[in-house]
């Protein structure tokens, strides 16, 4: 049975009665009576600079990597770093959907999670910290037909509880380093993109192949040992903000979908040059080499060399909009609906927009298509497109939501899929 949860606004409502005096034109107000009177009481707007402060914190809140989090405070409060206290907290997001589709409609989970987190100051440069998180199917329920990497799934793909994160590091005030599960530096420019409640997701190549992308590392990445840095000297280009670029590095995790094959090394780049008005660029590579022995046996799934992923995004922001952009060039990364390898090009946009209060619409598409000569892709094709309505009590951490996918989309023997209706909610706490 689903919890409701509501927030109860009490507004109180004070009368005051005015006795009208009528003073002739003799009548002099006493002096008293002018030191009493208050004066009017003025509503004072937001400044522009305080505005774009509040969508900074927004957009940081908004990011689903912890790390990314930890960098971009980093980024805008420097000298705050220095006097952050030590934490230890524990942590949980609830997020429940119903989807509707022409066939079929059922109610599940949307990627609710717990976890833990703490840091803790190791001496006046450096932070250690840790973070352990578990994804929990609240409904134990799973829909694998439209999931296709938007409902951040586990390795243990369907299982009730899962582990979505699990890692350690250190942190001085210019760099991020982390041992573990964690999301991909391939992930710090397709998560550009990747901001709608239970769809998108499905052409960036972050969650290839119906996993998480963990064991190719594009996503949630496996075992990973990662760097990321600030790097100041690109502050002396104008109103550029300190340059981001992170590396990470994998070995030996499972082919996806192929019993018995492994990944040689697998190492992931990505670098982010933002500036002081909110617009960022970004382009992000993961190369996952395989061993020349084992395309002969591997050419039966499509795949004819290394996997690789490429991503160039761009996105920008203000105090009531964002829109992003991510294009990806993949190959021998994604598969088709019966696990069969291609090569493709892939295109995400993502816009928002606060058009009353605490009401925010939001509009998108995805597609992914394989290349002319992918014949053994069959018709496959990833098209469709997105618009949504949120109302959001705080930021987009407590929500409710509604989606409409229309699609276009074809499965490999052509057959179309047909148009999801979501409606859900996330609720954060703390």
């Amino acid at each position: 049975m689903l919890n409701k949860l509501y927030n109860f606004h009490l507004y109180y409502l004070v009368i005051i009665f005015f006795i009208p005096v009528h003073l002739s034109a003799e009548t002099i107000p006493s002096p008293e009576a002018e030191e009493n009177q208050q004066p009017p009481i003025e509503t004072v707007e937001p400044t522009p600079e305080q505005e774009m402060e509040l969508s900074r914190e927004r957009e940081i809140k908004s990011e689903e990597d912890p790390v990314m989090q930890r960098q971009n405070e980093r980024l805008e409060k420097p000298v705050s770093w220095f006097f952050r206290p030590d934490e230890f907290k524990i942590y949980g997001s609830a997020r429940i959907r119903y989807r509707y589709t022409d066939t079929d409609s059922f109610l599940g989970d949307g990627g609710s999670r717990v976890g833990m987190s703490g840091h803790k100051r190791f001496n006046s440069d450096i932070r250690l910290f840790a973070r352990a998180e578990l994804g929990v199917n609240l409904l134990d329920e799973l829909d694998l037909l439209f999931s296709r990497g938007d409902s951040a799934q586990g390795n243990n793909f369907g299982d009730t509880v899962f582990i979505r994160l699990l890692n350690a590091g250190f942190e001085t005030p210019d760099s991020i380093v982390t041992l573990g599960k964690s999301w991909s530096t391939y992930y710090q420019v397709t998560s550009f993109t990747d901001r709608f409640q239970g769809a998108g997701a499905s052409a960036s190549g972050t969650f290839n192949s119906g996993t998480d992308g963990g064991y190719t590392g594009t996503g949630r990445a496996d075992r990973v040992l990662q760097g990321r840095f600030l790097v100041n000297t690109a502050e002396r280009l104008g109103r550029l903000k300190p340059f981001k670029l992170n590396m990470q590095l994998q070995h030996g995790e499972p082919i996806p979908t192929i019993d018995g094959f492994n990944y040689q090394t697998t190492f992931g780049l990505s670098a982010i040059m933002e500036n002081r008005d909110d617009f960022s660029f970004g382009i992000a590579y993961n190369h996952a080499i395989i061993d020349s022995d084992d395309l002969n046996a591997l050419r039966n799934y499509g795949i004819d060399g290394d996997a690789t992923a490429l991503a160039l995004g761009l996105r920008w922001f203000g105090s009531n909009w964002y829109l992003g952009t991510v294009v990806s060039r993949l190959e021998n990364h994604e598969t088709t609906d019966e696990d069969i390898y291609f090569d493709g090009i892939g295109w995400e946009v993502y816009g928002q927009y606060n058009f009353y209060k605490k009401w925010w619409a939001v509009a998108g598409w995805n597609y992914l298509e394989p290349d002319r000569d992918e014949v053994q892709a069959g018709e496959f094709e990833i098209d469709y497109s997105i618009l949504g309505l949120r109302y959001a009590f705080r930021d987009f951490q407590q929500m409710i939501f509604a989606n409409a996918r229309f699609e276009s989309s074809n499965i490999q023997d052509g057959t179309a899929l047909g148009n999801v209706y979501t409606i859900g909610f996330r609720w954060d706490l703390p």
